[in-house]
């Protein structure tokens, strides 16, 4: 995400990626350790709570056993609404942009009240204060804010040598344990209780896959026990391997035998995360489970908390630079594929799906630059935009956006994610040719809208045919005979 050549920090320490790639290479940086549990859906929990508390992102079975409870919860929650769920990506100090996008939308007074809330990263810092709602503004402010932020990254000098971070957890872990209060624990049981759910993601680094925390789960557990677990967990999400320590998690099996976990970033195994985990309850076996309709309909936001893509300029001969920028270029790649795959889940669905990022022409200064100064500046742009109501786009106008911005080269801009986007050119006369019904010519210009996605962002032709069933599904969402899928045109 637009991450800077040579990133050091504010007191003259070595550079970053040098010490990054120096502590990779270091064999003596080990820490002491139990051996992990075994078997990959291992029968173990942390230590002092039940195995509902999390679960592995790729294990269909847990969900689908659970779907009925929180599905019940859900429409608890809703009240008979519509279901409104937000996904917080990572981002680093790009969380800045999602805090002010927050706090904007309170200031507009159409901040919708969110019954299920994600975060991975600096989206898990957020996603507590997102998911107890607009009276929190103020504690996020003050737990996220320049001042705490401002002082992160800071450096172990040789010490990196010893340890697996380049920087002290220390100031990352102070930052967590004043942001986790027991007020904001309390609070979070009690929202949860009413059926809202918070989900966090880490990494398991021993499975090598993504672990999807119950946060509500864990504050209703209550005491310091669920404080000190809540903490670690965001901590965990937050830390950035070879950056940050990785945090170990003590587990318990049944029989008593201990093991440690390894849980670093969540973005390390994906960007933010909404429609896979929902797309289990939604599986083939949908039907057959009370409450599943409370999630038709419902409308989904994805705060990107940075760019989706990155500004050409010349990549200079030194392994350093190219390590950093090809670590940036998968990070964009992994979050615009996850967008193209929550927009076509969402239309499968007949969900409405919005969400936002910092444009490409927007100055911003990449994910490692923690100054106060930088990181207000983003903060009020985020606010401005929210409160202006130019914070949401569509999938379809972020790809006019990137085609735009593709053609030309980029001049520094301050305007507003929706201020520089149009709709997708779609080709209505095109979609409108021969005698078809109006729901058959909506299917046309949805099926147009996703060849925009195409020409941008590389969709297969397989995948163009799935997003044509699910636009078919809108007005189909039961099983009935599907629209006849357009031939693949022939290649050029």
């Amino acid at each position: 995400m637009g991450t800077s050549e040579v990133i050091s920090t504010s007191r003259g320490s070595p550079p970053l990626a040098v010490m990054l790639c120096t502590a990779l290479l270091c064999a003596c940086a080990t820490v002491p350790r139990k051996p992990a549990p075994p078997v990959l859906f291992a029968n173990v929990a942390p230590s002092g709570f039940p195995q509902t508390v999390r679960f592995l992102g790729l294990d269909r079975g847990f969900m689908l056993a659970h779907a009925g409870e929180t599905l019940s919860r859900l429409r608890e929650a809703a009240h008979g609404e519509t279901l409104n769920i937000l996904a917080l990506s990572g981002g680093g100090a790009g969380g800045a942009f999602g805090t002010g996008a927050l706090v904007g939308l309170t200031r507009r007074g159409d901040r919708p009240q969110f019954q299920i809330v994600t975060g991975v990263s600096v989206g898990a810092l957020i996603a507590p204060f997102a998911f107890l709602g607009p009276e929190w503004d103020q504690a996020m402010v003050e737990a996220l804010g320049p001042d705490r932020t401002a002082r992160l990254l800071q450096s172990r000098g040789l010490g990196v040598l010893f340890r697996p971070g380049a920087y002290r957890s220390e100031p990352l872990v102070e930052l967590v344990d004043h942001l986790v209060s027991r007020r904001l624990i309390e609070a979070v049981a009690t929202e949860a209780a009413r059926g809202k759910v918070l989900f966090v993601a880490t990494t398991d680094l021993d499975k090598q896959e993504a672990v999807i925390w119950d946060m509500g789960a864990i504050a209703a557990h209550g005491g310091e026990a669920a404080r000190v677990l809540f903490r670690d967990v965001l901590v965990a999400s937050a830390s950035v391997p070879g950056l940050f320590p990785p945090v170990l998690i003590r587990v318990d099996g049944p029989d008593g035998e201990s093991f440690d976990e390894m849980h670093v970033d969540g973005g390390t195994a994906t960007p933010f995360f909404v429609a896979s985990e929902i797309a289990q309850i939604l599986s083939a076996d949908f039907e057959v489970l009370p409450g599943a309709e409370v999630l038709h309909g419902a409308r989904v936001y994805v705060l990107v908390n940075g760019e989706l893509g990155g500004r050409p300029q010349t990549t200079r001969e030194r392994p350093v630079v190219i390590i950093t920028r090809s670590f940036s270029a998968g990070l964009m790649h992994s979050s615009r594929r996850a967008l193209e795959l929550s927009a076509v889940f969402a239309r499968q669905h007949q969900m409405d799906f919005h969400f936002s990022y910092v444009p490409l022409n927007y100055p911003f200064a990449g994910p490692f630059n923690f100054k106060a100064p930088v990181m207000q500046t983003l903060f009020d742009y985020g606010l401005r935009c929210a409160e202006a109501g130019q914070l949401w786009m569509t999938f379809e106008q972020a790809v006019e956006q990137g085609e735009k911005a593709a053609r030309s080269v980029l001049k520094q801009s301050n305007d507003c994610p929706l201020a520089q986007a149009a709709p997708c050119q779609l080709d209505r006369t095109a979609a409108a040719s021969g005698p078809r019904s109006s729901d058959d010519l909506q299917h046309r210009v949805e099926l147009t809208a996703f060849e925009c996605g195409a020409r941008r962002w590389g969709m297969p032709w397989a995948r163009r045919e799935h997003a044509s069933r699910a636009a078919a599904g809108r007005a189909n969402p039961h099983g009935r005979p599907e629209m006849e899928v357009p031939p693949r045109p022939p290649r050029r």
